[in-house]
């Protein structure tokens, strides 16, 4: 479950619109956000969109399948959201920067966009739930990422520092069933990187904290941010 000071920040920014959500998933943050505001739950993956679908029951969330890089609401909503390194999950420079736009494009006034990301360290845990991958500490890494007392699951990964692409699986053994191996990529950005790209869609940075505590940012040991955009030209 999210942490109840996320959810209540979450529902404080979305205010009387519905919020938007990028990369809902199978409805992690969408379900316990639903209890206080209606829920635009965007996922490219139809598997994800029909298994939230399931799980709605009477709350107030709309399942959408779609791209991040061509999805705009049908209203001006306060609050877009991009969280647990969706936004890096892009994968792809070009998407990134559509959705930036887009997000833009879609927000009120006085809205905000929020993204959460790892911030990319060399030998860190990822945030990005509660059994974290490792950050390469060179071009590669393998690490023992969960263990139970019939499974284990083996964290893979490798680090296109050039590029700021990050290839990863997690291979999963589990006893009496065959081998799995769950492929993925990112595309990441260092958070000051993703400030630029932010102002090129219009956005400007605001707030940026290192938890949902709203714990200050350090930039020399934080291991994630929480960065508040909004429409430039825009008070606080």
């Amino acid at each position: 479950m999210p942490p109840p000071a996320q959810i209540r920040l979450l529902a404080k920014l979305a205010g009387a619109t519905p919020a938007v959500e990028i990369g809902s998933g199978t409805g992690r943050v969408t379900l316990p956000l639903a209890e206080h505001v209606p829920v635009l739950a965007v996922d490219a993956s139809e598997e994800m969109t029909r298994q939230l679908a399931k799980k709605t029951a009477t709350l107030p969330i709309t399942p959408i399948t779609a791209d991040a890089a061509h999805y705009v609401a049908g209203q001006r909503v306060d609050l877009v959201c991009a969280l647990f390194n969706t936004f890096f999950l892009l994968a792809s420079e070009t998407t990134q920067r559509a959705f930036l736009h887009n997000a833009a494009r879609m927000l009120t006034d006085t809205g905000t966009l929020l993204i959460e990301t790892f911030v990319p360290r060399p030998g860190q845990r990822l945030p990005d739930g509660p059994h974290p991958g490792v950050f390469p500490e060179g071009r590669s890494v393998v690490a023992l990422k969960r263990r139970t007392v019939d499974t284990v699951v083996v964290f893979a990964a490798e680090n296109h520092d050039d590029e700021q692409e990050f290839h990863y699986s997690e291979i999963v053994l589990r006893d009496g069933e065959p081998v799995r191996v769950l492929p993925g990529q990112m595309r990441y950005w260092r958070p000051e990187q993703i400030d630029a790209l932010a102002g090129e869609a219009g956005l400007l940075l605001r707030e940026r904290w290192e938890d949902w505590d709203r714990t200050p940012y350090d930039t020399d040991t934080s291991a994630r941010h929480i960065s508040l955009y909004r429409l430039a030209g825009q008070s606080q």
